[in-house]
């Protein structure tokens, strides 16, 4: 079965406690916005997004590593990153975070 994604004007509920799989909540021409879950440990090795985006921390703590810093994430905290920006990810606490992505999509 194809996930249904938000359309505009939807209302979204994130169950910001539940470990369960990556979920993409909103996916239109040029914003994706997904819930990324991720286990104590797990390491996203430096990437880069294909656009502008936003990283928010719902629950854990995580460790974001960009423009040779690292900064530590915890529940409401927000980073944003320029166009195509290299980031890393470190979780320490289970977590989950609220990425947004502004997309070059035509």
């Amino acid at each position: 079965m194809a996930q249904t994604h938000a359309k505009s004007g939807d209302l979204v509920w994130i169950d910001t406690q539940s470990g369960e799989a990556n979920q993409v909540l909103v996916r239109d021409t040029h914003i994706e916005i997904f819930r990324l879950s991720l286990a104590a440990g797990a390491q996203l090795q430096s990437h880069r997004a294909a656009g502008a985006m936003s990283a928010q921390c719902l629950s854990g703590e995580v460790r974001f590593s960009c423009h040779g810093q690292t900064h530590t994430l915890l529940p409401g905290a927000l980073i944003y990153l320029q166009d195509a920006e290299p980031h890393a990810v470190d979780c320490v606490q289970d977590a989950s975070l609220l990425i947004t992505l502004f997309l070059h999509r035509r």
